[in-house]
């Protein structure tokens, strides 16, 4: 088997852009976010807009893809 890493970066105009399916509990994780406190919920954006480092203008995502491939 072999595994192979892919690295892609995308550009969001905003913070506020990334993080709006989250606020509106699409997926998964924005299931979990609407599910929190208010006061958590604050909390998890605050950490999630240091983590992407937002300065308040557009910001860049790296996304890693993994990809295997082989032979029975």
């Amino acid at each position: 088997m072999k595994i192979t890493t892919e690295t892609h970066c995308f550009g969001v105009g905003s913070f506020d852009e990334y993080f709006d399916h989250v606020e509106r509990g699409w997926g998964s994780s924005g299931q979990v976010f609407v599910s929190l406190p208010p006061d958590t919920q604050r909390a998890v954006r605050q950490d999630v807009r240091r983590d992407v480092g937002d300065t308040g203008g557009p910001i860049e995502i790296e996304v890693e893809f993994m990809f295997g491939s082989g032979q029975k």
